[in-house]
């Protein structure tokens, strides 16, 4: 029994003198730089720190010794230094002494900083950021400011889609820049391990808005030119059926209810062919957002949807120098660091002579037994431009952004069609150009402001001509004559200001001033049926704020007001947005608003029932203001690279405007009407490994009515489709990517063909891209080369913007189509050095 106990107690101080010595730490280093001496001592006995790298880069030790636990290990390496360390949990946190003190002082901690991409510092707008569960969200710089009280360790998180995820834990103020790493990167320089990644969309987080990860549209199938808006596509909510080639459709919206903001100024839109060229140029592209309904009061001027875009800021470190050559354009960036805290950025790209295949044009006989095709080569140039400056300091900030472009797309179409031959002329021609000055600073609590000035102009002109000729006699009969002017300038002032409260809780705030002048002309052969010219300036406001109340409910409400001195009327606009977290992976959304539009395209219809799109400022007369209300729900679930979300959403308009030429017994003029919208959007995806995939589903109804409509109070909108359902996958094998992307549209319900047998159909739309990409460098100079095939099953489309009809001698009229992109190989190369 004794020797029992002696073994017992033996073992006892074993295990105790063996646990001390294992505690033992040793350091023999000599001017050694601080924070590189704890990560030694990180790698070699397990210690996990908190610290500013650049902050403790500046301490140099040399320290020969041997200590019995981690404190005295810290203590000894600190002796001397205007630093100390405080433990949380198994965390130390290193910080100046004088910090530690002045936060037991002091009532509340100051948490501020910017994200930044690494090794470039290019800011990354909008990026997320948890704090202690608290969520706030950066501004356009990337800044963001946090406070709370002292007397608590901070966890900090730190996500922008299609980068590492940045984790750290401190403990006090904290002023610095958080580096986050891109995860889809041209050659893989840099391995990160062990930490999660942010990869291709952000839905369900916040109502009615998606957030698009731009660094994997590249490898999706398409030119390479229209990466971004082959992203957007794909997104539920977002017509893809139709191929609109100069708008974005959201939720049941009309052509010109969305807007395109790049930098703070308008994108009115070209109008590109097959979807070769997206309106912006990716290379310049840094963060994407859209905003699909039910948005809050910072943004405006919408009834339908807003895709917000933020340029590139352009390197500080080196120049650079990326070009891009595919089958329709050359497309080239140059980046130039102008000094440590400014940098300047150009960009430039334009199609080939005559490069465009055919198009194929198909002529519909819509009552008859016949169908005909025709090939037509059209003829089409694009260019656009980008120029951009950037001063960023610690406490303001400087940019410049320009940017302009234009295109020109004609055809001449010529077919027999009994005894007649039908011609028809088109041509349009659009230049734009938009530029935005911002001035933008930050005081010591990080509150931030800024003044921005923008203009964006848009000129458009058009013509056409169909003409009948008798094969048999020679005889002309011009059946359509139409040209058209539309100009759009848009100047606007503002000056915004946020301003940080406690615990995440945050105002922000503006004043603006926005005029607009609009030219419209419309002419059918010799006659004017339109010619205004008007000019409208309105003055707006907006406050809003966002609290979140506790670890799981979030609360954002606001009002935007607006005046319009020419109409001499105010429009309010209360939005509110209410967010709840049910677990830490599910989390419900709701949103609410009303919503004005002083500027947007009206229609023209002609007696064969085409529509045609022209800009125009709301008079409240012919012309009146649109007002938009949205209702938005919706429910997300994610957990370990798997999302799940549904979101359901109601929409009215009402001030629809539209121009009726010659229909029936219809008085030539304006008239008005009002639309509802309604439905649900689905959305899985799932993220393995080097692997993503997802599937969205749309189900809904767009209805239109007009005081002509007499049987019916309620017609279907010619945007109007019930379903849409997209799949998209990429499979990243080492320095490969595969890639495809599927889209299925059920027809638009207005359109309806008759086939040969006499039956009605509406024709459905099918396109199935594949794609794969390789990565390589030859050399310093990183490059990329990519293989698509655009509608592999070579589906016949219709392009919705496209369709036009043509009167015929005969009672039966002739439906003129563009066909949406057929089966089309395309090839890409892109190099950066």
């Amino acid at each position: 029994m004794k020797s029992g106990i002696l073994l017992v107690f033996v073992l006892c101080f074993y295990f105790q003198v063996f646990g001390q010595q294992s505690e033992s730490v040793e350091i023999d280093v000599t001017k050694t730089p601080l924070d590189e001496v704890l990560i030694h001592l990180k790698e070699n006995y397990g210690f996990q720190f908190a610290f500013d790298k650049d902050l403790l880069s500046q301490f140099v030790v040399s320290v020969r010794d041997n200590f019995s636990s981690k404190e005295e290990t810290l203590a000894g390496l600190l002796k001397g230094l205007p630093l100390t360390f405080k433990k949380s949990g198994e965390v130390f946190l290193i910080i100046p002494k004088n910090s530690f003190q002045e936060v037991r002082r002091q009532k509340t901690t100051q948490i501020s900083g910017q994200v930044v991409e690494a090794r470039s510092y290019e800011p990354l707008p909008f990026s997320y950021i948890l704090i202690n569960n608290r969520s706030i969200q950066s501004d356009q710089q990337g800044n963001f400011t946090y406070l709370a009280s002292a007397d608590t360790s901070f966890n900090v998180r730190i996500s922008h889609l299609g980068y590492f995820l940045y984790d750290t834990l401190v403990s006090g103020n904290l002023i610095q820049q958080f580096p986050l790493t891109p995860r889809f990167t041209a050659i893989k320089e840099v391995q990160v391990e062990g930490n999660p990644i942010e990869r291709s969309t952000l839905i369900g987080d916040q109502p009615g808005k998606i957030k698009i990860n731009h660094r994997i549209a590249p490898v999706l199938p398409g030119y390479g030119d229209n990466s971004v808006f082959n992203m957007l596509r794909l997104m539920p909510g977002v017509l893809a059926a139709g191929e609109q080639s100069s708008d974005l459709l959201i939720w049941g919206a009309y052509e010109s209810h969305s807007k395109i903001q790049f930098d703070g100024f308008t994108i009115f839109g070209l109008k590109n062919f097959n979807d070769d060229i997206g309106v912006v140029n990716p290379l310049v592209l840094k963060d994407m957002e859209v905003f699909k309904g039910g948005y809050e009061a910072k943004y405006g001027d919408q009834v339908g949807g807003i895709v917000n875009i933020t340029g590139k800021k352009g390197s500080l470190q080196k120049p650079s120098f990326t070009f891009n050559i595919n089958n329709t354009t050359l497309n080239s960036l140059v980046e130039l660091p102008v000094s440590k805290k400014s940098s300047f950025l150009a960009a430039y790209r334009q199609t080939f002579y005559e490069l465009y295949d055919p198009s194929e044009i198909e002529l519909y006989n819509r009552r008859g037994n016949n169908t005909f095709d025709a090939t037509v080569y059209p003829d089409y140039n694009f260019r656009d431009g980008n120029l951009k400056y950037n001063f960023q300091d610690k406490r303001i900030g400087a940019e410049l952004s320009l940017y302009g472009g234009g295109d020109r797309y004609a055809y001449n179409l010529e077919r027999d069609y009994g005894n007649n031959k039908i011609t028809r002329d088109e041509e349009e021609k659009n230049r734009q150009w938009g530029g935005a000055f911002t001035f933008s600073a930050k005081d010591k609590k990080g509150n931030t402001g800024k003044i921005k000035i923008a203009a964006s102009s848009l000129s458009n002109a058009s013509n056409e001509e169909n003409k009948i000729v008798n094969n048999r006699n020679g005889r002309e009969n011009i059946t359509k004559s139409g040209v058209g002017e539309n100009s759009v300038n848009q100047v606007s002032l503002l000056a915004e200001s946020r301003w940080n409260f406690h615990r995440g809780n945050y105002l922000e705030s503006a004043l603006g001033l926005e005029s607009n002048s609009v030219r419209v002309l419309r002419q059918s052969f010799d006659a004017e049926l339109i010619d205004t010219d008007i000019r409208l300036t309105r003055m707006f406001f907006y406050l809003q704020d966002y609290w979140p109340v506790n670890d799981f409910f979030e609360l954002k409400t606001g009002v935007r007001l607006n005046y319009a001195f020419k109409i001499q009327k105010f429009y309010p606009e209360p939005r509110v947005a209410v967010a709840a977290k049910l677990s830490p992976q599910l989390k419900l959304n709701v949103a609410w608003g009303l919503y004005h539009q002083f500027l947007a395209k009206t229609t023209l219809v002609d007696s064969s029932m085409n529509y045609y799109y022209f800009w125009a400022n709301s008079d409240d007369k012919d012309i009146p203001v649109l007002s938009g209300e949205h209702w938005v729900a919706g429910i997300s679930y994610d957990y370990k690279g798997f999302t799940a979300s549904a979101e359901g959403f109601y929409k009215t308009t009402n001030g629809l405007s539209r121009f009726i030429n010659g229909i029936g017994v219809l008085e030539s003029g304006f008239y008005s009407g009002e639309a509802r919208s309604y439905g649900v959007d689905f959305f899985l995806k799932k993220e393995y490994k080097k692997h993503t995939a997802w599937i969205s589903y749309t189900l809904s109804k767009t209805e239109e009515h007009f005081p002509f409509y007499i049987r019916d109070y309620y017609r279907p909108a010619p945007q109007d489709q019930r379903h849409e359902l997209k799949f998209a996958g990429v499979a990243n094998y080492k320095s490969f990517y595969f890639s495809a992307n599927y889209v299925y549209g059920s027809g638009f319900e207005r359109f309806i063909f008759e086939n040969t047998d006499g039956v009605e159909y509406i024709p459905v739309y099918n396109r199935l891209d594949i794609a794969v990409i390789y990565n390589f460098k030859p050399g310093k100079v990183k490059s990329q080369i990519g293989l698509s095939v655009l509608n592999v099953l070579n589906s016949e489309n219709i392009k919705l913007a496209n369709i036009r009809r043509i009167a015929t001698d005969t009672e039966n009229p002739l439906d003129v189509n563009t066909e949406a992109v057929p089966f089309t190989p395309t090839l890409f190369l892109k190099v950066m050095f």
